[in-house]
């Protein structure tokens, strides 16, 4: 954002924050759970408006739109977002496969008491769908709250053609995502303070010493993470004639954002704010699509989901023949698609995919105190991933604004 402390900017002062959160965490231990509370109040304070936001805002998004537009942007950025994590998940396998980091693990001697979270493909796309809005918006299920505001969107779109433009709830809509933002904008001030205690509790919790048997596995994300970047940065700069150089530094306020809150619903205001107003994002494009893609285009998740699942099978010497690999690569995406979008996602999404794998729930022990490093690798690429889309669909439809780039 363009907030600024005291000459040094918002985004400058998170990664201070995370640094520091660090070395509190290795100094004092345990003593920083102590501070946690902080951090939660923090994101609470965040994701309390963030089902709203997001459903007014793909609302307003729709409503505005003609049936050919919505089909165009609508269409290409979904098939961007399955592309994406299809692709996400076969480099996340192919780099288990081959380096095997689960060679580097020891298997678990004591059970833990994990609840598995047996998802079918038939419970996935029926969840899709929901039978009392009030309820999903309360659970915070992001994905059968944003087909209910599509559906909202398309009547109000229709109500608009045939009224003169009027139509209340979209401006009742518009009004509430305006407001909702205008406090976020404010709470995020205080991201600088939240980050700090929450990556402080984390470290100060787990210890730096439980990276070391994991480190190889967490190097897989890594550069399955990095792969990806680059075939993204490739793509989308061939195809504008951006500078991949100034595309990078652009989108770093957001990226370090979600490094720093590992949470794809906090970084979309930011997301939106700065792929409109410095990469020059079609402003149509960026409401409809990042808010769309936030729960739906999860490429960090189809790769922790397909990392994890084959470093479990070599923890436990199990081989996959190439049909069970190409199970594990669908089931990977398939779940990507349910990916939570706050800090927690990555323990859950092991709930789901080890039982789906036939694997031990006990092995999510040794991947219980992961949480931030997998998470931040996950939420960086959810959210560039978003933006990639966003600009790809624009360049597609003429309306990408390079000027704005240009002059940023």
């Amino acid at each position: 954002m363009a907030t600024e402390k005291k000459g040094i900017s918002i985004t400058t002062w998170i990664v201070i924050s995370m640094i520091a959160g660090v070395i509190a965490g290795v100094v004092l231990g345990e003593t920083m759970t102590q501070v946690k509370f902080i951090g939660d109040i923090f994101f609470r304070l965040i994701q309390m408006g963030i089902v709203p936001f997001v459903m007014c805002t793909i609302i307003t998004a729709v409503g505005a739109l003609d049936a050919k537009a919505l089909s165009g942007y609508g269409l290409k950025g979904i098939a961007w977002f399955a592309g994406s994590s299809l692709l996400a998940a076969a480099v996340g396998l192919i780099l288990a496969v081959v380096i095997q980091p689960g060679s580097f693990i020891e298997a678990p001697t004591a059970a833990v008491d994990y609840e598995a979270s047996n998802v079918t493909l038939q419970d996935t796309l029926t969840g899709f769908f929901s039978t009392n809005i009030v309820n999903s918006m309360g659970a915070g299920a992001m994905v059968p709250c944003i087909v209910f505001a599509i559906a909202l969107g398309l009547s109000c779109s229709a109500w608009r053609q045939t009224h003169d433009g009027e139509c209340l709830v979209y401006d009742f809509c518009e009004q509430l995502a305006a407001l909702i933002l205008n406090i976020i904008r404010k709470v995020m001030t205080i991201a600088p303070i939240g980050i700090f205690c929450y990556v402080g509790s984390m470290i100060g919790t787990m210890g730096i010493e439980v990276l070391i048997p994991v480190a190889m596995y967490l190097l897989v994300m890594f550069l399955a993470d990095l792969i990806i970047f680059a075939v993204w940065i490739t793509i989308v700069c061939t195809r504008t004639g951006y500078n991949p150089v100034k595309l990078i530094k652009l989108m770093w306020p957001m990226s370090a954002l979600a490094l720093g809150t590992v949470s794809s619903a906090v970084t979309l205001p930011t997301a939106m704010q700065d792929s409109k107003e410095k990469l020059g994002v079609d402003p149509e494009v960026a409401d409809l699509l990042l808010a769309l893609g936030m729960p739906l285009n999860s490429p960090g998740a189809a790769i922790h989901l397909a990392v994890t699942g084959i470093t479990i099978a070599q923890i436990y010497g199990i081989t996959f023949g190439t049909g069970q690999l190409f199970y594990v690569l669908m089931v990977s995406f398939l779940l990507s698609l349910a990916n939570a979008v706050s800090p927690g996602a990555s323990l859950v999404s092991m709930t789901m995919i080890v039982p789906q794998l036939g694997l031990p729930m006990e092995a999510i022990a040794i991947f219980a105190g992961l949480e931030y490093p997998t998470g931040a690798l996950r939420t960086i690429l959810n959210v560039d991933g978003d933006v990639y889309a966003a600009l790809m669909v624009s360049a597609s439809e003429g309306n990408l604004r390079k000027d704005i780039f240009e002059n940023a």
